[in-house]
């Protein structure tokens, strides 16, 4: 597909960048799940804080935009909603803070979103972080759209759904460093309460195979915004096309790296070799 050229030397401004959103398809009343690479963008005229609102106000009236803000047990072991960091990137970090933003309570995998159904992320606490149920999760069947804001489909979390769904055998047997031990949500009254760990997600770096599906399906989009390349598909797809290559083959979204901390005790665990 031909990408334009653009003008490394433009300044995006959140007008620009939400009618870029707008020309992609995204509309009034739709659920949008972001994930966002800030330095992608190229200059944005008013920061982070430009994006976040250009999101908002593409979906904007009724509609709801989500996004990870997770954080990492083992420098947030006591997890403080409203001011635990989110650790995966500057827009979401802008976006927890914003008034009106809701954030789950999932100690590891929480989910901001504000709009229409922030009442998606009620209960997270009680369950995996990208299980059947999780914020996530309830977006997507009730028909959200991803976009994949200047970052590749390893980043989408929501292809984890898939492995819950199907309880494939390594789920809850292999985590990274820090997400087996039970954690500690502070409640607003200042007691702790303890999250203890259900079937943490691991290893995103072999989710390409699910993108080329995707494509296969013709189910993706690749749309420009700002100076980015974005990716742009339903989350129900995603889920769907994930689910369906696992069931083919139980280590479909393995990596192939030797010291890859998980894929490779996944892989003994399913008795494959690579």
């Amino acid at each position: 597909m031909h990408t334009p050229s653009i003008n490394v030397n433009v300044t995006n401004t959140s007008d620009s960048i939400r009618r870029d959103l707008q020309n992609a398809g995204i509309a009034a009343g739709d659920a949008l799940i972001v994930h966002s690479s800030m330095k992608s963008l190229g200059p944005v005229e008013g920061g982070p804080e430009a994006v976040v609102s250009a999101l908002i106000d593409a979906v904007s009236p009724g509609g709801t935009v989500l996004m990870p803000v997770f954080s990492q047990p083992q420098q947030d072991p006591i997890f403080d909603p409203p001011n635990t960091p989110s650790h995966v990137g500057l827009i979401t970090e802008t976006f927890r803070r914003r008034d009106g933003v809701r954030r789950s309570l999932h100690p590891t995998h929480s989910v901001a979103a504000i709009g229409q159904h922030a009442e998606w992320l009620d209960g997270h606490e009680s369950i995996s972080g990208l299980s059947a149920g999780s914020p996530l999760h309830r977006a997507a069947e009730a028909g959200a759209k991803i976009l994949m804001l200047g970052c590749p489909i390893t980043s989408c979390s929501a292809v984890h759904i898939a492995e819950a769904i199907l309880h494939v055998p390594y789920l809850g047997k292999v985590w990274y460093d820090g997400y087996g031990q039970t954690l500690h949500l502070r409640r607003p009254d200042g007691t702790l309460q303890p999250i203890p760990p259900i079937d943490p997600p691991t290893c995103s770096d072999g989710f390409a195979v699910v993108e080329r599906e995707l494509d296969r399906r013709g189910q993706i989009e690749r749309v420009r915004v700002a100076q980015a390349t974005c990716l742009l598909f339903r989350a129900a797809d995603v889920i769907d096309a994930a689910v369906q290559l696992l069931k083919h083959d139980a280590a479909a979204l393995l990596c192939d790296h030797p010291r890859c901390p998980v894929c490779p005790r996944a892989r003994h665990l399913l008795g494959v070799a690579k």
